[in-house]
Parts: C-alpha cells; structure tokens; sequence
C-alpha cells in the first residue's frame, strides 16, 4: 500500500518551472560558429551563470517585399552550428536553436511581407525542418519556430503556422516557442499550438537610470504579459531583451546602433528594473539576453553597444542567473505529499 502510494505520488508530472536564463550568441558567417572566439564565449557565458545559449543561424531575403528565403555565406552551416551545440553543452549550457529570416537591406524582419507569402512559406518550411531535424539529432533543449515576423503572423496566416508547428512537431519532439515583438506579441494566433509564449521584450520605459521609477513604470507591460499568458494558458520567456549603454536607450530599446551618448548605468537601471518587475511573477519563466558578444573588442566599460560584458549591468545579470535554493519540503502541496510518501515508505526525507 505505501509502495503503491509512493508510485501513484511520484508519477504525477510536476509543472514546467525550470527558470531559463542565459543569452542569445548570433554569428554571420558561414564558419564562425567554429572559431576560437566561439568557443571562448561559451566558457565565457557559462562562467557568468548563465544555464541557457541562443544559437542563432539567418537566412535572408533580397528585401522586404522578396519571397526567396535563402541560404547565403552569412548563414551558419549546419557544421558549425553542430560544433557551436556540442560546445555549448560541454559546458553545461542548455541550447534554443533559435533560426532568424533577415532582409539583406537592413530593415527589420518584422516588416518582412513578400510579395508572394506562399512562396515564402514555402522556402520557410524547408529551412524550418531542415533546424528542426539537427535540433532534435543533437538534442536541443528547446526550439524557436521563428522570430520577429509581425506582419506574417497575423491571423490571417495562422494556418500556415499552425501547419508547420505540427510537422515541426513530428521531427522534434522538444519544447517549442516563437520569437514575437513585443509590440505584436497579443496578435500571434498559434500560442496555443506551443509549449511557451516568447517575447522579445524590447519595451520603452520611462525612467532614465532611476530603479524605482523604471520598476514602477514596467507595471502595464507586466499586466498585458500576465493577461496575455493567462489568455493562452501558457508561461512566458523573454527570447530576447537588452538595452544599448546609451543615454535614453530605455525609451527605444530596440535601437541597436550606436549614436547617443555612452550611458552604461542606464542600461544597468533597465536590466535591475525588468528583473524587479518579472521576477515572482508565477508565469515567468526567464529571459535570454541579447547578446553575448564573441568579440572582445567590442566590451568593455567605454563600448555603447547592447553588450553587457565589462558593464556594471554584467553584475545585474549574474544576480539574476544565481539559481533561487529549492523549496522545503513544507513549501507546497506536492512536496509535502512526496515527503509524506516516503515516511511511509520507510525513507527519511533529506
């Protein structure tokens, strides 16, 4: 009876609240994946505390308006995108294969809207599966169905969504999210479809580098977030949010060139402030930083890029990956009945 209580007790699926936190590492070109700096940040990523990469291979469209999704010298080959996987979780890091479809004119792939959707689809498809199969081969712990796309996920293509979710499940049988602006994120038709709702969380907040005052103003966005992952039922993570370290970077956080001033507390202020205001939430489930930089020329405390290396937000970041301890036993309802249970199957609880 006790054994068969235990059993019973102990087969019971515990909710998904593994915390994800990390950053997202793009490369573009073809072998940089392989390259000693590679390598070198994934030591790098790891040593800060992060549990989690981004691996990012692009694909790419002549523009906006053109439906030929293609392969080019700037998308990783999936060579170096095995190399960079295996590196990752050599040391310790879980990996989001996290595929992007760029505009080779530099505009934002949010206003990707081709001129032929069904071609594009198409195109989309092969390189979705293609990701998908090397995702599930060398066991990626999650995978980004796509990323940033706005005007193509609007309800009116959810079929072609919810189509390709489906074969993408058949190849891969991991935890699934998609990439959404954060402007277009309740506008998405196929959550549902999906294990998480993903946001890249680029949200303008009004603040300067004033903690409390950023905090506070993070409230409506934390209300459409909780209303949004209620709706669908589904947790969210932030697939990406990062902050330039320059002046009024908090009110266009997305811009990622570099033209203001250098203000590096103003992105330590952003980052503290989107920590307060997340962490607790019960439908929280991490954030992946945008980005880790291969780089090193590119760090430091004078470099006024989205880099946290060498930037007190660096120390913002490492406090916010140092893992919470694990519940007591008497903490909640599951843990007390699996204390119970093995009282009563004669082990002694920890």
């Amino acid at each position: 009876m006790r054994a068969a209580l235990l059993v019973v007790l102990l087969a019971v699926p515990a909710p998904a609240t593994e915390m994800i936190y990390g950053f997202n590492f793009p490369v573009w070109w073809h072998d940089a994946y392989a390259s000693p700096a590679a390598v070198a940040a994934h030591a790098g990523m790891a040593e800060m505390g992060a549990g989690w990469v981004a691996i990012v291979p692009t694909v790419y469209t002549k523009d906006c308006r053109d439906p030929e999704l293609l392969a080019n010298d700037g998308t990783a080959s999936e060579d170096s995108l095995r190399f960079a996987i295996r590196a990752a979780k050599a040391r310790g890091l879980k990996v989001m294969l996290k595929p992007h479809a760029d505009s080779r004119d530099g505009n934002p792939r949010a206003l990707m809207n081709p001129t032929d959707p069904d071609r594009w689809f198409f195109l989309y498809r092969g390189h979705m599966l293609r990701y998908a199969r090397l995702a599930a081969v060398e066991k990626c712990e999650m995978f980004a169905v796509g990323t940033e796309l706005a005007l193509l996920t609007l309800p009116g293509h959810g079929a072609q969504w919810r189509s390709l979710i489906k074969e993408i499940r058949a190849v891969y049988s991991g935890p699934l999210t998609y990439a959404a602006n954060w402007h277009s994120a309740e506008y998405v038709s196929f959550w549902k479809d999906l294990d998480y709702i993903g946001v890249d969380g680029y949200y303008p907040v009004i603040g300067g580098a004033d903690v409390a005052a950023l905090t506070a103003n993070w409230r409506p966005w934390v209300a459409m977030l909780a209303a949004l992952s209620k709706f669908n039922g589904r947790p969210v993570i932030f697939t990406e949010v990062g902050l330039a370290a320059q002046k009024g970077a908090n009110l266009r956080p997305w811009e990622w060139y570099e033209t203001r001033e250098l203000d590096v507390d103003v992105q330590a202020a952003y980052m503290e402030s989107f920590v307060r205001a997340f962490s607790g939430e019960p439908w929280f489930r991490g954030f992946l930083y945008w980005a880790w930089e291969a780089d090193q020329k590119r760090t430091g405390p004078k470099d006024r890029s989205m880099s946290i290396q060498g930037k007190p937000a660096e120390q913002v970041l490492r406090r916010a990956f140092k893992p919470a301890p694990p519940p007591r036993p008497e903490g909640n309802w599951r843990a007390r009945m699996e204390a119970l249970s093995l009282r009563l199957a004669g082990v002694r609880w920890p």
